[in-house]
């Protein structure tokens, strides 16, 4: 059973005999994440397939119409985000330096953002919103900009 677990999950297992409790604890806790997300992308892959096959070769809509496409992007993109936050959390487990960084969840908001600027119906939203949305986006990039700025110093520091 050991072994078997090593071989499945070893992440989780390498060098779990000299963490302390805590650190066992924010193991286990990702590895919890990690299946939770990779049942919810497993489940959106399913429908993004449903949902191509549907719109690009059942219904008689346009395959060129750019709602279809946005609807794609929507999907595409939602997956691609619960991925990459699924490998910020076993990039975590393995590296041994805690749990996840700052930066990594700078990075996923922005790639959120970016995905909500995509999908935008740009006939009907409030101009106000696309300024709500572009400062948001200034924000988060001045926060990625001074915590990559910090980690490079602390980096420069540490060497």
């Amino acid at each position: 059973m050991k072994q078997r677990l090593k071989r499945l999950f070893p992440e989780v297992c390498n060098g779990w005999s000299e963490l302390s409790g805590y650190h066992r604890f924010e193991r286990l806790v990702s590895l919890v994440l990690t299946v939770a997300i990779a049942g919810a992308v497993l489940v959106a892959m399913y429908y993004l397939v449903i949902h191509v096959v549907q719109l690009l070769f059942i219904e008689s809509r346009d395959p060129f119409d750019y709602r279809v496409f946005q609807a794609l992007f929507d999907m595409i993109l939602t997956v691609l985000i619960a991925m990459e936050f699924n490998n910020s959390i076993i990039r975590t487990m393995t590296s041994g330096k805690g749990f996840i960084h700052v930066e990594i969840v700078v990075l996923i908001a922005i790639m959120a953002l970016v995905r909500k600027f995509m999908v935008l119906d740009m006939e009907v939203i409030d101009p106000w919103q696309i300024g709500a949305l572009a400062g948001a986006v200034l924000a988060l990039g001045g926060c990625y900009w001074l915590v990559r700025h910090a980690n490079r110093m602390k980096d420069a520091s540490d060497e």
